[in-house]
């Protein structure tokens, strides 16, 4: 089976900030598109399809929190990065074109598994889909 090279956004303000996550992306051989504000993010998300987004929750002109919306059913996973006094927490929104809203925040050492394992989904082909068991629990199923 071929591999695939992920598309990725990655939506900061500031490119000093991102510079150590485009570095890493960019040693997996990715396809990588920078937006510096939401409206450079809805311009490009409106007109190609992107495997991840990676956007900074707040930006110069305003939140990206409604870039999830225009996601949902697209395929594509979506991750915001939320400033802390220590760094910052990850937040996975839209997980293979499905709201994951209320997963639990990542750290940045587990944020880097998260991505390994979004880049793995990617270039085999495989998806993972939403699923509940008991209603008390959400995860995700890998789906060939």
């Amino acid at each position: 089976m071929a591999t695939k090279t992920p598309k990725i956004l990655v939506i900061a303000g500031n490119p000093k900030g991102i510079s150590f996550l485009v570095a890493r992306l960019k040693k997996r051989a990715c396809d990588i598109h920078i937006a510096s504000s939401c409206k450079e993010a809805n311009t490009l998300v409106s007109s190609q399809q992107f495997d991840l987004v990676l956007s900074e929750f707040k930006l110069r002109d305003g939140s990206s929190y409604p870039l999830a919306a225009s996601l949902v059913g697209s395929g594509s996973t979506l991750i915001y990065s939320y400033p802390l006094e220590s760094g910052c927490c990850w937040l996975p929104a839209i997980r293979n074109g499905q709201s994951c809203w209320g997963s639990m925040a990542m750290r940045p050492s587990e944020f880097i598994g998260f991505l390994d394992e979004i880049f793995k989904d990617i270039e085999t082909g495989s998806r993972l889909a939403k699923v509940t068991d008991d209603g008390s629990h959400t995860g995700f199923k890998v789906m060939a």
